[in-house]
């Protein structure tokens, strides 16, 4: 096993995006599979990641039971606030290739 298998508390907060605190009381807690040797934690790679993606499948499991037979992904997007128009963008005239041309072949010819 090297170097790059193993964490430390801060290096498995950053894999995670969270604080050392909740790294701490997972690893405490048995939540997250931890152990402490002497004063620091030592995370394995593995670990996290598996702990990473069992929370993401828990969660993802939570929503869509939640939203089951409720409302479909687009009617759950959020309205427009009540009496406030709709912007109308203007229409713009149709360009043609040849009046595409760079700033700097505009400065050369010029």
């Amino acid at each position: 096993m090297d170097a790059s298998e193993k964490f430390d508390i801060e290096q498995a907060a950053a894999r995670l995006f969270a604080s050392r605190r909740v790294i701490l009381a997972l690893a405490r807690s048995g939540a997250l599979p931890a152990c402490k040797v002497g004063p620091s934690w030592v995370f394995l790679r593995t670990d996290v990641l598996n702990f990473l993606r069992a929370r993401i499948d828990a969660d993802t499991q939570q929503r869509l039971a939640a939203s089951s037979g409720t409302q479909s992904v687009a009617a759950s997007a959020p309205k427009r606030p009540p009496g406030r128009p709709r912007t109308v963008l203007p229409v713009l005239p149709p360009v043609s290739p040849s009046t595409l041309v760079s700033k700097g072949a505009r400065k050369r010819a010029g």
